[in-house]
């Protein structure tokens, strides 16, 4: 994986360079994950349509997510947003109130998990079965791979809000799709901490008042920081359905054993 620098988003990086099992290397500008882009600078977009070769762009967010803080224009780059769960799945439809009534992400997941019961942990990994039981996810996936194998040339960046649990399954999903080992897909799923730790430490100590409290703390660092829990989770379910990881993706999502060879014709070297 290759980190990719830039002035508004630090969470984001090229899985070209990966190893696969058999020996073979993810090509450059073809793959890379992100967090959310509504803050990127111009000089940003233009690094990233320029140096990366980024022509496809796909959403991975809610519809609330996305119209909170959406994507910039993006010109040569074709923009698709393909919502791996609902408002209603990811729990913001409970909170979303009437056209009068605004509430935040941040609000929605502070009021989901503030009671003694249901943690922000245990959010987080029914989410992430969900990414793999829900139909909804399911159908998501599929749509994600055939506008892969639709592109004509060109990088393909995908993204959600923090860029590591929406992001994050789907890369694990393309890894296990181009051969690449669990051991390595784990490590590059933890690999987003690295960047964002000491980010989100400088976005805790500067907070409104309204949240300089223990829970609200606590679900940021469950939105921004992976946990290796939750991937296990994801992986348990996808066993349980498929056998192994790819066995999820072959039997469950119906990615052919062509679609396999064109994939890795086209993203390997």
């Amino acid at each position: 994986m290759i980190p990719i620098r830039l002035e508004k988003q630090k969470n984001i990086r090229d899985l070209g360079d990966t190893v696969t099992l058999d020996g073979r290397v993810i090509r450059r500008n073809k793959l890379i994950r992100s967090g959310r882009l509504s803050e990127l600078s111009d000089a940003d977009i233009m690094y990233l349509l320029g140096i990366c070769r980024v022509r496809t762009v796909v959403d991975l967010r809610s519809a609330k997510e996305s119209d909170e803080r959406p994507d910039p224009p993006w010109g040569v780059a074709a923009y698709s947003r393909i919502s791996l769960l609902s408002d209603d799945q990811m729990g913001f439809g409970s909170f979303a109130g009437s056209p009068q009534i605004k509430i935040s992400v941040l609000d929605a997941l502070i009021n989901m998990t503030s009671g003694p019961v249901y943690t922000p942990q245990q959010y987080l990994q029914d989410i992430y079965r969900k990414f793999i039981t829900s139909k909804q996810a399911q159908n998501a996936t599929r749509r994600f791979f055939e506008l892969l194998l639709s592109m004509k040339g060109g990088a393909l960046l995908y993204h959600c809000n923090g860029g590591k649990d929406r992001t994050g399954i789907i890369t694990a999903f393309l890894l296990t799709a181009l051969n690449v080992s669990w051991d390595i897909i784990a490590a590059d799923y933890m690999e987003t901490n690295k960047v964002v730790e000491p980010w989100l430490e400088r976005k805790l100590e500067n907070l409104p008042d309204r949240y300089q409290n223990k829970q609200a703390r606590a679900v940021l660092r469950m939105m921004y920081l992976a946990d290796a829990d939750c991937l296990q989770t994801a992986r348990e379910e996808m066993c349980s359905l498929g056998g192994t990881p790819l066995g999820y993706l072959k039997q469950v999502i119906g990615i052919t054993d062509e679609t396999l060879e064109e994939l890795q014709s086209r993203l390997l070297r």
